[in-house]
Order: structure tokens, then sequence, then C-alpha cells
């Protein structure tokens, strides 16, 4: 059996800002508050609503907060094959989260 796609979810909270380096992403998913986008290489900055999704390309980085009260929850569809590195990317910044020993517009995580 061969992995075709993978997928992270994470939720951010309002006024949270995380930087992730993209690899082998293929798309970003958002659930919930509106969040506020900038990409490596590109002018324009992106507002993506309750459901709406935008394709990634590899190699870019990436720069998100939450542009509301209210949390967001993020969905990053994957090439197969890069699952296990990214789930120890977000346990190792979930466990450092807990222990308060790295702020939220700090953050900078790999994905992919």
């Amino acid at each position: 059996m061969k992995e075709i796609y993978s997928t992270v979810a994470f939720e951010l909270q309002a006024g949270e800002r995380v930087g992730i380096r993209v690899r082998r992403g293929q798309e970003l998913s958002v659930s919930g508050a509106r969040v506020w986008l900038t990409r490596s290489n590109d002018s324009v900055d992106y507002f993506l609503h309750d459901g709406e999704s935008l394709p990634l390309r590899q190699h870019e980085m990436l720069w998100i907060s939450v542009d509301a009260d209210a949390p967001s929850r993020l969905l990053f569809r994957l090439a197969g094959g890069s699952g296990s590195r990214v789930v120890d990317a977000i346990n190792s910044w979930w466990q450092g989260r807990r222990a308060g020993g790295i702020a939220g517009s700090r953050l900078g995580l790999r994905i992919g």
C-alpha cells in the first residue's frame, strides 16, 4: 500500500501568529474564523474564510494569523510520504506550547 496524501490539522487562537515552511504541501483549508495569510514571493496577502482553501507551492514560507476574535482550524493536505515528519513537528510544537516555552507569535513550523 502506498500513501497518496496525508492531512495535518491544528488550531490557531485569536491573536496567534505562526510561520510555516511548506515542503510538500498541496493545499491549505480553513475552518472557523477568517485567517490572514502572507506567502513568500507573493506581493498579495490572502484572507481565507471558513470553508475556503488555497493551493500551496513547494518550498514556500507562509505567515498565518487569525483575523477575528475566535479560533480557526487549519488543515494541510500533504503529498504522500511526508506525514511522520509533520506529526513530529506538530507534537514538538504542542509540547512546547503546553509547557509555556514557546510563544505563539514566534512559532515556526515546517510542514511536509
